[in-house]
């Protein structure tokens, strides 16, 4: 419990690793020679995915460079085991071996909530049953005899020969040529929709509450496919479709977006509503997606890179659709209705799906309310995925109205309705209404544990120090009302400081955000932008390991001496990024199921194989032995001399 109370984002100090710092140092040499041999040269190729090139060029090319590798590749392998010893561990033996205990029991499944970043521990048959009686429901999957993976390939291949004037030799190449591997379900525990486990924390300030196999609770439904067939055909799906999304009217990029779009003031009978559509990836029926898909394209076939074909990108819509398998216990399952969860078109898709329907309800407005109103709603009904919120300005009984025209958009779309006349949550955001003013806050789950980052996590220190700064920013970005906004960040202060955050860093970050004006808070550009000269050197954090940056700064001026690379490479282009080495999430949760029965199914089959195999060899060398005694009788007979011949 100990281990586990400092949150899945936690990463335990790794050990030396001479390896991975080689590696990392080869790849960072190999981006300099591609530097110096393509000379900065401007691609040309149009291809919008491509598989990665492992091209190298060849050494010798420039001896200033060569001398430049040599001297950072053999800083890297005299990684001496002595020279951080001062780098101490921040969890005991007691806590790695628990670590280990924790992922080799079998008895148990441990997964991060759904929301609020809570830790949940499920006895393992208890897990299987919940996901199995999804599973079970054939109105949405279905099980398969065998993987179907192969044909999925095929289909992909052939699609690709198909549309081959649609497509770069490099996109083909992309979509077709890569290690499949297959996808895995897995369900994310709703804690924050248990009434038994938000009953369960009322009164309660313990480590954790202890609630044996409660009756409401649900999982979200996840297909992880990370190198699944269809994942890569998702990807350039979403490339090609995502611009679509901001030309709908109700499109809400994120809370700070939304922010944009409340007023300061409404009248004073305005109720805020917001509306749920209930399991909208799995409840979109494939010919209602593909309608909704080839409508966007048709109105704003613009925006479309031209290339690509309106029956291309539905083609490939409904591969993905359709080949959507996966695996759970050793069984093999196709999603029949519905998109996965998981899959990297898919909140596009839903997006697009739903700004088809709202196209419906704008004109079905009109008819019953008029077009005064039905502009209004058009320009002030907001929506991120499956959340809608409206300012309503009319009377209940028109609000249950346009209930049933929500509801009687399609037969598979629900939707649910909350409402109030002073305050409702919406995203991350706690939206308070005062007489006609209109106010924010933060709002947070029942069940939200607040289990932010520790602070001796193995993280680089410049993110650990920059959290209390962006949370105390956020803070301040939603909070405009000074009394609830310092109440907030004392609250916040108080979180942070049970995650062993430094008093000081935490009051230097809270007077930071509180000094940035509020236009600047709330403005939504965006972070800098990509510089094609950027070399990033990427290593695995490591505090045990070399600072290999130092190195490179150490033997920059061998580069210099170069006038070609000097024009080439500038110091300040070397981006320096650590990527985080293993957490509690990925050593102690699994996206793939195996339980007892699952592994002993395999041994069987392993045995079963395994003497069949013994039957054919053993039928092989028997052949063999007859083959080669009939060969060396036969050879026998025709060395003999004359006489013997006709004797015989």
């Amino acid at each position: 419990m100990k281990i586990l109370d400092r949150g899945l984002k936690f990463t335990p100090t790794p050990k030396q690793d001479n390896v991975d710092l080689i590696k990392d140092t080869e790849e960072f040499c190999r981006k300099l020679r591609l530097r110096e041999y393509f000379q900065n040269e401007e691609n040309t190729d149009e291809s919008l995915v491509r598989n990665k090139s492992n091209f190298k060029p060849p050494p010798n090319r420039d001896k200033h460079l060569d001398e430049f590798i040599r001297c950072l590749q053999s800083s890297a392998r005299s990684n001496d085991i002595s020279m951080n010893t001062h780098i101490k561990d921040n969890i005991t033996r007691r806590e790695r071996e628990a670590i280990k205990s924790l992922a080799s029991d079998n008895s148990i499944i441990i997964k991060e909530a759904d929301k609020g970043g809570a830790i949940v521990i499920m006895d393992t048959d208890h897990y299987k049953e919940m996901v199995l009686d999804q599973l079970n429901d054939n109105n949405f999957y279905k099980e398969l005899v065998s993987n179907e993976d192969s044909k999925t390939m095929r289909r992909i291949r052939k699609f690709t020969n198909n549309f081959a004037d649609n497509l770069t030799k490099k996109e083909v190449d992309y979509l077709t040529n890569f290690e499949i591997k297959s996808s895995n379900f897995y369900g994310l525990p709703k804690i924050h929709k248990s009434k038994e486990i938000q009953n369960g924390l009322e009164g309660k300030n313990s480590l954790y509450i202890k609630l044996p196999r409660p009756t409401d609770l649900k999982l979200r439904p996840i297909v992880a496919g990370p190198a699944c067939p269809t994942h890569r055909l998702s990807n350039l799906l979403d490339i090609l479709l995502k611009p679509l999304c901001q030309l709908v009217p109700s499109y809400v990029r994120d809370d700070l977006d939304f922010l944009g779009h409340i007023p300061d003031t409404v009248e004073l009978n305005t109720e805020m509503v917001s509306f749920d559509v209930t399991s909208l990836y799995t409840n979109i029926p494939h010919t209602l997606g593909l309608e909704a898909i080839a409508f966007w394209i048709d109105k704003y076939h613009n925006q479309i890179h031209e290339r690509f074909s309106k029956d291309f990108i539905l083609e490939g819509i409904k591969i993905v659709l359709e080949n959507n398998h996966f695996v759970f216990d050793g069984r093999n399952f196709l999603q029949i209705k519905g998109t996965a969860m998981g899959t990297k078109v898919a909140p596009t898709y839903a997006t697009l799906v739903l700004g088809f329907l709202e196209e419906k309800l704008f004109n079905e407005t009109e008819r019953r309310f008029g077009n005064p109103f039905a502009q209004y709603i058009r320009f002030n009904w907001k929506r991120y995925l499956d959340d809608c919120f409206i300012f309503w300005t009319r009377s209940t009984e028109d609000l249950q109205e346009y209930h049933t025209i929500l509801n009687n958009l399609h037969p598979s779309i629900k939707f649910t309705l909350e409402k109030s006349r002073l305050e409702l949550p919406f995203l991350d955001i706690l939206i308070i209404k005062e007489g006609r003013k209109i106010i924010t806050d933060l709002y947070y789950k029942k069940t939200d544990s607040h289990q932010y980052l520790v602070f001796n996590s193995c993280h680089p220190s410049h993110v650990k120090r920059n959290i209390p700064f962006n949370m105390a920013r956020r803070v301040c970005t939603i909070v405009i009302d000074e009394t609830r906004r310092n109440g907030r960040l004392q609250e916040l202060k108080t979180f942070l400081l049970r995650q062993k955050y430094p008093n000081d860093l935490i009051d230097i970050a809270i007077e930071k955000a509180k000094s940035i004006p509020t236009a600047d808070l709330r403005s939504t550009r965006r972070g800098r932008q990509e510089n094609n000269k950027e070399i990033p050197l990427v290593v695995t954090h490591n505090p045990r390991n070399l600072n290999i940056y130092n190195s490179v700064k150490q033997c920059f001026p061998i580069l210099q001496q170069s006038q070609n690379l000097k024009e080439l490479i500038d110091p300040k282009s070397i981006i320096y990024s650590r990527r985080q080495p293993p957490n509690l999430k990925k050593l102690l949760t699994r996206a793939r199921f195996s339980s007892d029965e699952e592994k002993r199914t395999v041994a069987k089959s392993v045995t079963d194989v395994g003497m069949f195999a013994g039957i054919v060899v053993g039928c092989i060398i028997a052949f063999l032995i007859v083959v080669i005694a009939c060969y060396v009788y036969i050879r026998g007979r025709n060395s003999r001399g004359p006489y013997h011949q006709a004797k015989t």
